[in-house]
């Protein structure tokens, strides 16, 4: 090659990346994600999802910088109202829901063992979620059921530290119930029945009004929720009865979305389900501290503890919850009585205060 020829491939090449060096950076590919909840963020779960999973998945995502999420944060019931999420990520009304299990056992019975387990843990809400990530491994069943509703689920946590009850009138003792009105979410209803008080089921977004109007006079709720939506004014006497943490709130992401996003964004996504899981529990557990002050301040909140005694007496007194649901999960044709196993082994191993051997009794 000469050197006039060696010039001008020099001198070409510079004006390439000169000409180059001018032109964009490749845009990143735009995604749109409409977030759906009925409720505000002043539901934990909410504001985890709002703070840490939005920031992680976008965090994840600037590293290969190939996609964006635009995101719509339409939670507070903008799409669809408590117990509405459903059925709206499973049409495709949004992208991203969170579904508060506790409302759906129909669908997704798996969910419900907590809830048929009261008197199991020590207000842990942790070690719900880290044994339903045990379950979720261990049983093809959960990934099965949520495609069967057009879902895949990306992350999941326990909302409730230690189920509590917050009352207009003074709450001691376990007959201090009977003759009472005691909302609760529908799993929880069967809770009330030893007490001898009328169970309603409710929602945190309707129980402010709800026991400010007397529609009940008491209420199975969570310190966090007893401060963040100020529960404990209507009704400023809390029993701890030892119940336990119990709610599970799935993220699901609508499956026609995940089948056609890139490997990118389901890693982003997997990736702030477990960061959401881990915000969530420090925003309960930092919240019923938090909780449970605000209302003694403002609201003059007089809380009390349940003896162990009468704690016993509750759980014995009530019907066989977890052995009636194992038959009848069993009969749907999802693994009840395994998982129930699965989940009873799991928090004795980890050493919590069964109260009652649900499994076998």
């Amino acid at each position: 090659m000469s050197v006039y020829k060696y010039g001008l491939g020099i001198a070409a090449a510079a004006a390439f990346v000169a000409v180059a060096s001018l032109q964009p950076a490749q845009a990143q590919q735009a995604v749109k994600m409409t977030f759906i909840s009925g409720y505000p963020p002043a539901a934990t779960f909410v504001e985890a999802f709002n703070g840490a999973f939005v920031e992680t998945a976008n965090e994840s995502l600037a590293k290969s910088g190939n996609f964006k999420i635009e995101w719509n944060l339409a939670h507070s019931g903008q799409i669809a109202k408590p117990r509405g999420e459903f059925d709206a990520v499973e049409s495709g009304l949004g992208e991203i829901a969170l579904i508060p299990a506790a409302f759906h056992a129909d669908r997704i019975p798996l969910y419900n063992i907590p809830y048929v387990t009261p008197f199991t843990n020590a207000g842990d809400p942790g070690i719900v979620a880290d044994a339903y990530k045990m379950l979720q491994k261990e049983f093809p069943a959960f990934d099965e059921t949520w495609r069967k509703f057009n879902q895949v689920q990306v992350g999941v946590s326990d909302n409730v530290d230690n189920y509590i009850l917050l009352s207009s009138t003074p709450l001691k003792k376990l007959s201090d119930l009977k003759g009472k009105k005691v909302g609760a979410a529908g799993p929880n209803l069967p809770w009330v029945v030893p007490t001898g008080a009328a169970g309603v089921s409710t929602n945190l977004a309707d129980a402010y009004n709800s026991l400010q109007t007397g529609i009940y006079d008491a209420m199975i709720v969570w310190k966090q929720a007893m401060g963040a939506f100020k529960l404990c004014e209507p009704a400023p006497h809390m029993l701890d009865a030892g119940l336990g943490a119990a709610s599970i709130v799935p993220i699901t992401v609508n499956a026609d979305f995940w089948d056609s996003a890139s490997d990118d964004v389901k890693t982003a996504l997997m990736a702030a389900g477990e960061a959401y899981n881990q915000a969530q529990l420090k925003l309960v557990i930092d919240g019923a501290s938090t909780g449970l002050a605000r209302c003694e301040k403002e609201f003059k909140t007089v809380a009390s503890n349940m003896d162990p005694e009468e704690r016993a007496k509750w759980a014995k007194g009530m019907a066989p919850l977890a052995l009636n649901w194992a038959k009848d999960t069993d009969a749907k044709g999802f693994p009840g009585t395994a998982t129930l196993t699965a989940y009873m082994d799991f928090m004795r191993a980890n050493n919590q205060p069964v109260t009652r051997n649900w499994d076998k009794e």
